[in-house]
Order: C-alpha cells, then sequence, then structure tokens
C-alpha cells in the first residue's frame, strides 16, 4: 500500500510539472509538454500546464457564488424528487475539468440530525462504461467501479477528505462489495480502502452559508480511476450507517411505497476547449 501511495504522490507532482496535450493551434500532439516546449508544426507553446491553471471554484471562502460564472454546459444537477421517501439530500450539482471534481450539495438538516459523524459517499462510474463496477442497490445503472467514502459531517463540522474503495463483485451486481474479498478489511489496512482514509489529500470541503449546503473539491490525479471525457455520478448520505438520502432518486413506487431507483448522474468534463 505505501509503495501505491508514493506512486499516486509522484504522479500528482508530476502533474504539475508536465501535461500531456495536443497543440491548441495546430493539433498536432505534444508529447510531455513542458513550459518551455513548443509545437514543431506551428511554433506556438499552446500548451496549457497546471501552472497556468486557474481554479474557478474556491472552497474557502464560505461562499458558493463562483457556481454561477461557470459554463452552464458543464454544470450537471439534480433535485430531490417529489414523493421519494429517501429525502436526506435536496439537491446537488457537479462540475468537473481537468483537474478537480467539484461538487456542491444541499442536505436535508431536518432528516440529517446527527452530525458527530455523518457519512456521505460518491459513486464514480468513472470510465462511463457498463462493462466495469456495478451496485445495483442505490442506482439503476449498475456500473460504479469507484466509491468514495468519509464523514461529511465531523463533530459537528464540515470536511471530506475521503477513502477510496473499488467494487469487487461481478460486473453489474448489487451488495456492499468494495472489500477484496480474499483480503476483508481490518483498522490496519483502511478497511480494504485502495487508498485509505486522509492518507492522501484528495479533498477538502466548506460549508456555505450554514452546514446544510457543503462544497467539496477532489483532486482527480489521486483517484486511481480512468476519466471519460463523460462519466456519472451518485451520492448518499447517512445516519447511523443506514442511507437517508440518495441523489439521484425517483419517487416511489404510488401503488406498492417501494423504492424505485433512478440512474446516476451525467458529467461532461470541461476541457477547456
Amino acid at each position: 500500500m505505501k509503495k501505491f501511495q508514493f506512486a499516486l504522490l509522484c504522479a500528482a507532482a508530476m502533474a504539475l510539472v508536465a501535461c500531456k496535450e495536443t497543440c491548441k493551434v495546430c493539433g498536432e500532439p505534444l508529447e510531455d509538454c513542458t513550459c518551455d516546449e513548443v509545437c514543431e508544426v506551428c511554433g506556438e507553446n499552446p500548451c496549457i500546464c497546471p501552472g497556468d491553471y486557474v481554479d474557478p471554484i474556491n472552497v474557502t471562502d464560505g461562499s458558493a457564488a463562483d457556481w454561477d460564472a461557470l459554463p452552464a454546459a458543464y454544470v450537471a444537477s439534480t433535485v430531490h424528487a417529489e414523493g421519494c421517501s429517501m429525502d436526506g439530500l435536496k439537491s446537488a450539482k457537479v462540475y468537473c475539468d481537468q483537474m478537480y471534481l467539484n461538487i456542491l450539495v444541499e442536505v436535508n438538516l431536518e432528516v440529517v440530525t446527527d452530525h458527530e459523524w455523518t457519512s456521505f459517499h460518491v459513486y464514480l462510474n468513472a470510465d462511463n462504461s457498463a462493462e466495469t463496477g456495478g451496485y445495483g442497490d442505490e442506482f439503476a445503472d449498475a456500473d460504479t467501479e469507484w466509491m468514495l467514502e468519509t464523514a461529511i459531517y465531523q463533530s459537528g463540522a464540515v470536511a471530506y477528505n475521503p477513502a477510496v474503495f473499488k467494487w469487487w463483485g461481478e460486473v453489474g451486481g448489487s451488495g456492499w462489495l468494495w472489500t477484496d474479498p480474499e483480503n476483508p478489511g481490518t483498522a490496519e489496512n483502511g478497511w480494504g480502502a485502495i487508498v485509505p482514509e486522509g492518507t492522501l489529500p484528495i479533498g477538502e470541503a466548506q460549508a456555505v452559508n450554514g452546514i446544510g449546503t457543503v462544497e467539496i473539491k477532489l483532486l482527480k490525479e489521486l483517484i486511481p480511476a480512468t476519466w471519460a471525457d463523460e462519466f456519472t455520478i451518485g451520492f448518499d448520505i447517512q445516519q447511523n450507517w443506514e442511507s437517508c438520502g440518495i441523489l439521484p432518486n425517483a419517487a416511489d413506487d404510488p401503488e406498492t411505497a417501494a423504492a424505485v431507483l433512478a440512474k446516476k448522474l451525467v458529467v461532461k468534463v470541461d476541457k477547456g476547449e
């Protein structure tokens, strides 16, 4: 595990000095572009390195106003469906660029009343493929290959630097199968996480106008996923390790009152093109 974590840290460091891009002017490939390299075809240096990257979302200012300035085509949103009994989450927005996955989630504090250790999960179909992943328990599309887990409220305060778990069950399957069955999770191995909680600086969060709205920023480089240009994402929030809110969701069956599952939210990556 230590070697894996070191490799991820090295990858994150490399991302700060090199970026694999194509020329923004002529479209020719630039291999391992550094900030002093120019395109051999057009003579320009159009490689946008992270040193030139301007983060459009600030998670330390106590405000979500910067979401209003984002390109609308890349902001995915979902709201609680009327008639759904899983009502612990009111709404969620997602914005993803080449560097960060940003989430703005509104919690129903009338339902989520215990803020001592409030579990919040992010479910990622990062590769946008139905040929990987599973977890049909909470979503109609059972193709989640990565799950992020930690508490969104910790001793009453907002935080989110999650563990990363891999799906170990059958493709398209159900069940809580986020641990290698041949290596059961223990406290010593981070409960089976591929990236144990707190070992890498994956995420940070802030409360916006009180703890009912939480803004989360996740560094994509430290999540060992294959990221497609378009992917799907879902969320749940728990009380005493039991889900009380899911997004996206759907109204319960009007005849049986049984839960009806919704598909995860589709997110298009803003590549700055």
